[in-house]
């Protein structure tokens, strides 16, 4: 009985172990295989689209060329032509140096046109834009008039601009094109103060810019400039 006794507590014993033994293989293949897959991920570490990249900014327009409208020539037949006060003039060219001094025209009888390409920002051309500055002779001081057919002193080319009014019209011909202007002012400006850079500045409509002694003649020179500005039409 004794050995019965001792052989069933062995068999029991060896059966506990053998428990034992597995449960400790399960565990271990268990947290072998826990460790063998990746962490769960949760669903906001996987992004939904990739991001769209930041778009460059356009580049800057390049600054815009400046287009001179002065003319650098005039051809031979090139004319004013001011109908209400008989004005029928040859045209010549005259450049403003760096200096900014305008030059006289040649004669009683014809008109300059100042070429400003000297200073960007003033002048213009008839045909291209901004405002063309022109000038004649109110009187002929010691040359005479007409072609040398009116002995000086005599009236010059431009002895009658102050009369002009606003609508009249003035017409200028160059190179065989015919441009027409339609007076929208006519003021005398003093020699000396007058605001002279904004009276021959380049302007955004087209305009020309007709200038003439006027006042008081003293000391050798008229103390006023009559100026006339017409806008093309």
């Amino acid at each position: 009985m004794v050995n019965s006794v001792r052989r069933l507590t062995v068999i029991l014993g060896a059966i506990v172990l053998v428990l034992v033994i597995i449960g400790v293989v399960a565990l271990t293949t268990r947290g072998a295989r826990e460790q063998s897959q990746p962490p769960p991920f949760a669903e906001a570490d996987f992004p939904t689209a990739m991001p769209e990249p930041a778009a460059e900014p356009p580049p800057p327009p390049p600054p815009p060329v400046y287009q001179d409208p002065n003319l650098a020539e005039i051809p031979a037949d090139s004319r004013i032509i001011i109908s209400k006060i008989g004005v029928n003039a040859p045209l010549t060219l005259k450049t403003v140096a760096q200096n900014g001094v305008m030059p006289d025209p040649d004669n009683p009888d014809d008109i300059a046109y100042y070429n400003f390409s000297a200073h960007p920002g003033f002048g213009g051309g008839p045909g291209r834009g901004g405002n063309s500055v022109f000038a004649g002779h109110v009187d002929s001081g010691f040359k005479p008039c007409k072609n040398g057919t009116v002995k000086a002193p005599c009236i010059a080319v431009l002895y009658s601009l102050k009369t002009l009014k606003t609508g009249d019209e003035i017409e200028v011909r160059v190179a065989g094109q015919s441009y027409m202007y339609q007076v929208t002012s006519n003021e005398a400006i003093d020699a000396h103060s007058g605001a002279w850079d904004k009276i021959v500045a380049s302007t955004a409509q087209e305009s020309v810019t007709i200038i003439t002694c006027g006042g008081t003649f003293k000391a050798g020179e008229y103390n006023n400039r009559q100026v006339v500005t017409a806008v093309r039409v």
